[in-house]
């Protein structure tokens, strides 16, 4: 079995993007566990708290990573930029340098806005800072106007674009995004 450790970089309860992660347990494939990492304890990043002195939250999000076959962040854009959220958490996995547990990952990117922008200028930031930690991006998702594209009450996505190619064997909301993304995150070289 493998393991995908999915992260949201937002804490509001109706996120997109942690709608988007939710779903994605769900429809992967049989042999792929996604494990969704909750962010809420986990402090601001401060040196002071390295060597004995980590968080338990910390130690436990470090281990998770390390153990992960690939890592999903779902980072929304703020004001044209990372959430906290998401920078913390990349702060904390990159530390000690070149030693952090998410370094040589395998990565994929879903940012997502309810806004025209789509979340382009932090799937940019995201794929242009995380390489410099030995990670590879293996897939970018990108989607202007989510609001439109996911079910009022549900985690589902109504959209086709967002949703990915459909299959004969893949035609359910999502799953089809899910198995793309679990296969690229497992199986690229």
């Amino acid at each position: 079995m493998k393991t995908l450790v999915a992260f949201t970089g937002s804490t509001r309860s109706a996120s997109f993007h942690t709608r988007i992660i939710n779903a994605l347990p769900a429809l992967a494939p049989d042999d792929v566990r996604v494990a969704f990492f909750d962010l809420t304890d986990v402090p601001f990043y401060n040196q002071d708290l390295e060597g004995d002195a980590q968080p338990p939250a910390v130690v436990a999000m470090r281990a998770a990573v390390a153990e992960a076959d690939g890592i999903i962040f779902a980072a929304p854009e703020y004001n044209g930029s990372f959430s906290a959220l998401t920078k913390n958490t990349v702060d904390w996995l990159t530390r000690p340098m070149k030693q952090g547990a998410l370094m040589g990952k395998k990565i994929m990117v879903i940012a997502v806005t309810p806004g025209p922008g789509g979340g382009q200028r932090i799937a940019k930031t995201m794929n242009d800072l995380l390489p410099l930690f030995g990670n590879e991006i293996v897939a970018t998702v990108t989607s202007p106007t989510v609001n439109e594209k996911m079910g009022a009450d549900s985690d589902t996505v109504t959209d086709d674009e967002l949703a990915g190619q459909r299959s004969e064997e893949h035609t359910s909301e999502l799953q089809s995004l899910a198995y793309l993304v679990c296969r690229l995150l497992l199986e690229k070289k």
